[in-house]
């Protein structure tokens, strides 16, 4: 059950972050981090996108749980 929980939540991100960088014109500068080589923030702008999965599904279980 929580790997169902798990991969809906990772493809509703997916595609969220799909969305608002097609959409948005300044996208390409938030991802520049990433993006650019050398850069001194890509580990610090990696680590903080890939904890939004997480940040997420807890936010899912704190939801339901106070129900």
């Amino acid at each position: 059950m929580s790997g169902i929980v798990i991969g809906s939540v990772a493809a509703v991100i997916s595609t969220a972050a799909a969305v608002v960088v097609t959409t948005l014109p300044d996208a390409q500068a938030l991802l520049s981090p990433l993006t650019e080589g050398g850069n001194e923030y890509a580990m610090a702008a990696a680590s903080v996108l890939a904890s939004l999965p997480m940040l997420a599904i807890m936010s899912v279980l704190a939801i339901s749980g106070r129900e």
